[in-house]
């Protein structure tokens, strides 16, 4: 009944805005106003975030796969992390423990399997710092789900966030990416503005139109009813139930109550 994918929801109001959207062919963003905007649209008491401010630098990526690109392969995933590592076979699955020094672990937050924290992620902290591991992290469910995203670490280099599950607009592939790194490849395509500026100005209007914690609140009630009635543990992510601790996306039926 329930799908082991993570399906954003089609919310019939941001459905009804995309539709109603005038595109304008000849739009042209500059994306430090971009970034700019997206900083403070992420401000909310639902998924607070903390410690954004020290990182320099924010580039338009075509979403959070692509802010990958930032560092450099082979990376390192924890188990159950994001499939898409695994499917492009750039991200080297290890325990913990077995992560080199100097390396990077590419890890999201909240955590893909679950929606929740990594049940280890004040290990994983004190692990990374203690072994100068660099902590890359993919928020890309940070839109649709509750809690607090700590950023101040000095082992965190960059942090990556999606308009995906937010806006239910992934085949329009936009997101920002910030690191205190003045050369990168985002860095070089934002120089050039060789970004996709029709989805960017889409993204800007829904920003405006629509809150950071705008599909949370609006959904999570009967997020919690639908896991009572089928038995799950619902997840701070709105998008799933939790069956041993492992998610199933609640998404369609979330469409349909």
């Amino acid at each position: 009944m329930f799908s082991s994918k993570a399906l954003e929801i089609r919310d019939p109001d941001i459905q009804q805005y995309i539709k109603d959207f005038r595109w304008n062919v000849d739009a042209v963003h500059f994306p430090t106003n971009f970034v700019k905007q997206h900083r403070q649209w992420l401000i909310n008491n639902t998924f607070y975030i903390q410690g954004l401010d020290r990182f320099e630098y924010g580039y338009i990526t075509a979403g959070c796969t692509d802010a990958f690109n930032e560092i450099r392969k082979p990376y390192y995933v924890l188990p159950d992390e994001y499939t898409y590592h695994r499917d492009a076979k750039q991200g080297i699955v290890r325990e913990l423990d077995n992560i080199p020094p100097n390396s990077t672990l590419m890890t999201s937050y909240p955590f893909a399997a679950t929606g929740n924290a990594h049940k280890s992620w004040d290990e994983i902290l004190h692990t990374c710092s203690a072994k100068n591991i660099k902590i890359f992290v993919d928020a890309c469910l940070s839109g649709v789900s509750l809690g607090k995203l700590d950023l101040t670490p000095a082992c965190i280099s960059h942090v990556a966030f999606s308009f995906s599950k937010a806006f239910g607009t992934g085949h329009k592939r936009t997101g920002v990416v910030y690191s205190n790194q003045a050369q990168s490849p985002a860095a070089t395509t934002n120089k050039h503005l060789y970004i996709n500026h029709m989805f960017v100005d889409l993204h800007s209007k829904l920003m405006s139109e629509f809150a950071s914690d705008y599909i949370f609140k609006k959904y999570r009630t009967k997020q919690v009813d639908i896991c009572e009635k089928h038995s799950l543990i619902h997840s701070d992510c709105v998008l799933f139930g939790l069956d041993n601790n492992m998610r199933k996306c609640v998404t369609r039926a979330l469409e349909t109550q």
